[in-house]
């Protein structure tokens, strides 16, 4: 049975043996196990065409193919190779045809971009390692068209450059099949695998290298139609048309007075992307992230500004950064866009320590630059801000005089006069920082407090200090005012005083008569005789009456009302015993109608003195329960004694 071979055993194993061969007869590949050993197997080296011996009949040996000794042949690499050209060969020469796999090429973006499809196609002239030129490809054909295509087998090394360059300079379509992954497929199967399936580029395209040099003919036109306009931005950015910004010159001397020259390029006429001069736009950058304090700038925010204000120049106004920067790496290195020209002055003021960056967020200027030039602009502004603040504290201590108080000397007289009083001149009193700028503002501002507060009529001491001011007068109208208020203000009070004197006198009487007539009315219900009642003097009160009790306060109406109920107590017991008296006597008439038969002795028991009694007659005796019982006691004993006589 013959030994299936594969891709794998035509070439020699990892020690070095050959374990095909071809054989000497049909060409046909034949496997160390297949022949007789030694000489005897009528096998060829399918890499030099030297015969071969067969080394398979002992044990001690790996069985392989050998050269013959007297060959000198130390070694054959290249059997493999074309032992499997010779059977791709056999199979593109079989079915006369392979398969192209689509060509690209890569387009103006560096995508690619396909220039053939994938397509089938028929060959004729199939011919095996055919010499061309200086060049042997593994496979010649010829395509429909007449083209030659060179067919290149690659099993574990593709094309090198070298070869692949002697082929381009051939003009023909050359195919590169890579087989490596199917090197366990024996050779019967090869036929799909080499026609169609295994992966395959075209090293050289006649319509890719077409498409490719359209490409780059196309690339070329764009790249000087690029540089054409290049070129014309360059002379838009060095055009020396520049115009002089009023407001941006006087930006830019300010901060020069502010000490801030070294970050701007003054003396530098050199045009940019802005068409007003560097130094001009720099001023504003510098202006812009003073103002923003804190917070951050980026450029295009600066760009946006510049663009309201139609500052940049306008054939590069939308040059982006990578443009810009590709015109700055190949036509001028001193072209800049607005934002590229932005990003290197504030990259300039980071490098000096003016700015500081994070990333993201922008510039922002810092600290220490920030305070400087908040203190340069106070030393700057600060005569003029004095000297407002002086004018402003001078007129309002004007304001408040009156023409009888005189009149108010000019400021400027005045200022002066204080400067000669501390030794110096109006100019250095208004920048002065040794106190005595300070010294005069506070005495200011303490003489208009203090006349302020006299118009206002509240208790201040009286300025002395008057700073050279005319005022005496307006202090002594405002002292005069304030003593006259005062007058007018005690007269007031003495008024109210009596008044409410008068008021009290008045409410007091009448509380007095209210607690006199309350006493009155009650005392209309328990006396006969109400003026008598209030007019008797009370020796338990000194002999004063209850009238005079009632009106002396309410503690005396309490007094005058507790006499009263001591009258309205007595008069309700006297009334008390008077009904009892009558009850009792009531049930005394009744026990004696009912205990004495005989109604003219029961009229006459009542009315008789009983010794029984004291003497006393019932109807006398008797005024509670206890006298009560103590007539009916007698009346029993009668009613007994009247039984006993009558029985005798």
């Amino acid at each position: 049975m013959a030994t299936t071979i594969t891709i794998a055993d035509l070439f020699p194993d990892d020690h070095g043996m050959i374990l095909v061969a071809k054989d000497g007869v049909d060409g046909l590949p034949r496997h160390i196990s297949e022949v007789t050993n030694g000489a005897a197997c009528g096998c060829v080296c399918f890499g030099c065409g030297r015969r071969l011996i067969a080394r398979n009949g002992g044990d001690i040996r790996a069985h392989s193919f050998a050269h013959r000794y007297e060959d000198m042949v130390i070694d054959c690499f290249s059997s493999g190779e074309t032992a499997l050209h010779l059977r791709a060969k056999e199979i593109i020469a079989s079915h006369r045809r392979i398969t192209l796999p689509p060509s690209f090429v890569a387009g103006l973006d560096g995508q690619p971009i396909e220039v053939t499809p994938e397509v089938c196609v028929a060959l004729r002239d199939v011919t095996l390692e055919a010499v061309v030129g200086e060049v042997i490809p593994d496979v010649t054909a010829t395509m429909p068209d007449g083209r030659r295509l060179f067919i290149e087998i690659t099993n574990t090394h593709p094309c090198t450059t070298e070869k692949i360059a002697k082929l381009d300079l051939m003009g023909v379509e050359v195919l590169e099949i890579m087989v490596s992954s199917y090197r366990a497929v024996p050779l019967d199967e090869l036929d799909d695998i080499i026609l169609d399936k295994a992966p395959r580029k075209l090293i050289h395209s006649s319509e890719a290298k077409a498409k490719a040099a359209e490409i780059a003919g196309y690339r070329q036109q764009l790249e000087e139609a690029k540089r054409a306009e290049a070129q014309r931005l360059v002379g838009v950015y060095r055009s020396p048309s520049i115009h002089n910004h009023l407001k941006a010159q006087t930006l830019t001397e300010d901060l020069v007075q502010l000490g801030l020259a070294e970050y701007m390029d003054l003396k530098d006429e050199r045009p940019s992307a802005f068409i007003i001069y560097r130094r001009q736009w720099q001023a504003v950058v510098l202006d812009r992230l003073y103002r923003a304090q804190s917070e951050f700038l980026k450029p295009m925010d600066i760009i946006q500004s510049f663009a309201n204000a139609e500052w940049p120049k306008k054939e590069i106004a939308y040059t982006t950064s990578e443009h810009s920067r590709w015109i700055a790496a190949n036509i001028a290195d001193d072209f800049k866009s607005p934002y590229e020209e932005v990003l290197a002055y504030l990259s300039r003021l980071h490098a000096e320590g003016a700015v500081y960056e994070i990333k993201g967020k922008g510039f922002a200027m810092s600290r220490e630059l920030f305070i400087r030039i908040g203190a340069a602009i106070e030393k700057r502004e600060r005569p003029e801000r004095r000297i407002n603040e002086l004018k402003m504290t001078f007129r309002d201590i004007g304001s408040l005089m009156l023409p009888a108080d005189g009149r108010m000397p000019s400021f400027d007289a005045w200022l002066k006069g204080r400067a000669v009083a501390v030794r110096l001149s109006v100019e250095q009193l208004l920048i002065d920082e040794t106190g005595k700028y300070t010294d005069l503002t506070d005495r200011m501002k303490a003489l208009y407090r203090a006349t302020l507060g006299l118009k206002a009529y509240k208790k201040v001491d009286q300025p002395e200090d008057l700073v050279g001011l005319p005022v005496r007068n307006l202090v002594n109208r405002l002292m005069t005012a304030i003593a006259e208020k005062d007058k007018r203000e005690k007269a007031e009070w003495d008024a109210r005083l009596q008044r409410q004197k008068a008021e009290e006198e008045t409410l007091r009487k009448q509380e007095a008569a209210d607690r006199v007539f309350r006493i009155a009315e009650a005392a209309l219900f328990w006396v006969h005789d109400v003026e008598l009642f209030l007019d008797t003097p009370l020796p338990e009160h000194n002999d004063r009456t209850p009238r005079e009790l009632a009106s002396e306060s309410y503690q005396g109406f309490n007094q005058a009302q507790a006499i009263l109920s001591k009258i309205r107590h007595a008069e309700q017991a006297v009334r008390a015993a008077e009904n009892l008296q009558r009850d009792v006597i009531g049930k005394l008439w009744e026990q004696a109608y009912s205990r004495i038969p005989r109604r003219e002795i029961a009229d006459l028991w009542p009315r008789q003195s009983w010794p029984e009694l004291g003497g006393a007659k019932p109807l006398d005796y008797c005024k509670d329960e206890k006298t009560l019982k103590r007539c009916l006691e007698v009346l029993e004993d009668f009613v007994a004694s009247e039984r006993k006589r009558g029985r005798r």
